[in-house]
């Protein structure tokens, strides 16, 4: 009876999150019709209708480690590994193309390698390029692409596209040549988010004896990195014994974390110069103020149990710790829930966004980690054939991404957890920028993405809590000349154009 009312309650869900992605935080689009504002199908994405490429075929590379979302799988039970196949192939009679998708056969770190290779002698077989950003950035390889500012049918501004991300990777905040959006079901999964386990919450934390209480905070605006800290301070509920049946508030389990909240708080690390290129501004009394408080999150809260930074395993009983109703809270990527233990997760749990730093902060804003992968053209690519024919392809890809691929990401991560209201999708919609009345961004971060060329500057808050220090201003010291030097060699290699 249970599992049939939770069928019932998914499928609510789904229905009342149609439209709220449809909306996706923005004023109505005027090429959109009244019957376009109710589903994702008839959307234009501004290429004609008789488009024709003549049959002609496509060369599309790809890193071997996201072949599953480029390229999809036939027949594969996982609806949205099939969506994506399907995407292509419906595409591709459209356009009346054939996409040659070519495999890396490599793992991800060979992969700058044989592009830098393959692009430097003009010998490429592909025109389009799918590939994660760790495999670009850190390897500076931004003049080895063309910029799309100058093509026919790309649009960043489209509700498919994330143009706050697209833009943090450009270099002088003009051209941009790395591409981001719903084309690559990885970018969404990539974003940063805090899960709780709603029955646990429910009866130890909330102050209102409910399950929902935090996302009234979120809609409140009052969903901030100190109302976090004192939540989980409380967390902590010892059940006796040797320890192994206590709940704690969360896990340290992985190391990224300070990455996500240093941007979940405005604190971008820089800004643009008059004419668009970055300059440092991380050295603040807000950085310092930003340290001390991570420091207090991480370190002095009884309500954490710290496997990362301690060098501690995690304990046997800890295994899976929020999936097994251990821990209240669970720092996560909103493609957790594809995992198989999420969707076996007997307790309901819910979905956030990283915290504001205080209620003043007029966004929540969520970070998504340089593992997410980009598309874009390489050089040995014939210039107008990109902004023609490219910039068609790749926009159609994204158009039908946004309705036909999407769509099943959301339902699955519905399926896995989320069936009470539609709060849980209001949630979803601020995770991803596009919440009709919560401001709200999804974003990267142009120092984090070129970090190793930035004297490791962007790992700052990382090494800080390695370190167990609360010493921004000594740190931050000794790492800013190699960044000011990085920073001066990167612009020097962007404005010269070498590759």
């Amino acid at each position: 009876m249970k599992k049939t009312t939770r069928i019932l309650l998914i499928a609510l869900c789904i229905c009342m999150l149609l439209p709220l992605l449809v909306s996706c935080g923005k004023e109505k689009d005027s090429n959109k019709s009244d019957s376009e504002t109710c589903g994702r199908e008839t959307f234009d994405d501004g290429i004609p209708e008789d488009y024709d490429l003549e049959n002609q075929t496509v060369g599309v590379f790809y890193a071997e480690h996201i072949a599953t979302h480029v390229i999809g799988k036939e027949d594969e039970t996982d609806i949205v590994f099939s969506k994506i196949h399907e995407r292509n192939l419906k595409v591709a009679e459209r356009l009346n193309v054939e996409l040659d998708f070519i495999s890396s056969n490599t793992d991800w770190t060979g992969v700058a390698d044989i592009l830098r290779r393959e692009i430097s002698t003009m010998s490429t077989a592909y025109e389009i390029v799918f590939t994660s950003n760790t495999t670009l950035m850190p390897n500076k390889l931004f003049n080895y692409f063309h910029n799309f500012n100058d093509s026919n049918y790309i649009d960043i501004s489209r509700d498919w596209w994330y143009e706050d991300a697209i833009m943090e990777l450009s270099v002088d905040d003009n051209n941009y040549r790395f591409l981001y959006g719903d084309i690559l079901i990885d970018d969404l999964g990539d974003a940063g988010t805090i899960y709780y386990n709603k029955p646990l919450y429910e009866q130890y934390l909330s102050t209102t004896h409910t399950a929902d209480e935090p996302y009234q905070y979120v809609l409140d605006g009052k969903w901030t990195m100190e109302l976090f800290t004192q939540i989980t301070k409380k967390a902590h509920i010892e059940k006796g014994g040797d320890g192994s049946a206590d709940l704690y508030g969360f896990m340290l389990s992985h190391n990224q974390v300070p990455h996500y909240y240093r941007e979940s708080i405005g604190l971008r690390g820089y800004e643009r110069d008059a004419s668009g290129m970055p300059v440092f501004t991380l050295k603040s009394e807000k950085a310092v103020d930003f340290t001390e408080k991570l420091y207090e999150l991480f370190f002095e809260n009884d309500g954490v149990l710290d496997c990362v930074y301690s060098g501690n395993p995690v304990p046997d009983a800890f295994k899976d710790a929020f999936t097994n109703g251990k821990v209240f809270f669970e720092h996560a990527k909103v493609r957790y829930v594809l995992f198989d233990n999420y969707r076996e997760m007997k307790d309901d749990f819910g979905i956030l966004p990283y915290p504001k730093w205080d209620e003043a902060q007029e966004e929540y804003i969520s970070f998504v980690h340089n593992s997410s992968t980009t598309v874009c053209c390489p050089v040995s690519a014939d210039i107008d054939r990109v902004n023609e024919e490219m910039s068609a392809i790749i926009e159609a890809l994204a158009s039908e991404s946004y309705r036909s691929v999407s769509v099943p990401f959301y339902e699955s991560a519905l399926k896995a957890a989320y069936n009470r209201d539609d709060l849980s999708a209001q949630m979803i919609d601020i995770i991803m920028g596009r919440h009709d009345q919560v401001k709200s961004k999804l974003t990267k971060n142009f120092v984090f993405e070129y970090n190793n060329s930035l004297g490791t500057l962007g790992n700052i808050f990382y090494s800080l809590m390695y370190e167990h220090s609360k010493n921004f201003i000594s740190k931050y010291d000794s790492l800013i000349a190699p960044a000011e030097q990085g920073l001066k060699d990167l612009l020097k290699q962007y404005k010269d154009g070498t590759i």
